[in-house]
């Protein structure tokens, strides 16, 4: 098994015993991660996120990945999870970070860290 690294974006692999208690971040991740459009079996599955690599970084950024992670994360809320709340910051140019608040359908919250470079 592997889980995945939210500050590289990489798997780090883990004993094939392990339990993978994780799966609800790497769903999310992974749909985070897809390019929209791209997935044979689905074309809505993924995100816009790769395009924002060679934009500008401009205040205007923070909406439109909030908007591009919400349109990307949206069809979970009713079936794998009961809410889904995303927040962006930036601290750093070139950078905006994502907070998503999840809550589980069990009413267990979780906050993911998650970030997208812009203005390659």
């Amino acid at each position: 098994m592997a889980n995945i690294n939210l500050d590289t974006k990489d798997y780090v692999l883990t004993s094939l015993d392990a339990v993978f208690t994780q799966d609800d971040v790497q769903c999310i991740c992974q749909r985070l991660n897809i390019h929209r459009g791209k997935y044979w079996a689905n074309p809505n599955l993924g995100s816009q996120l790769h395009t924002l690599k060679r934009s500008k970084d401009v205040p205007r950024m923070l909406q439109l990945v909030q908007q591009y992670a919400q349109e990307a994360l949206n069809d979970l809320v009713p079936s794998r999870l009961s809410d889904i709340v995303v927040s962006t910051s930036q601290r750093i140019s070139s950078r905006i970070d994502l907070n998503i608040e999840v809550t589980r359908l069990t009413g267990q919250k979780q906050n993911i860290a998650y970030f997208v470079a812009v203005g390659g």
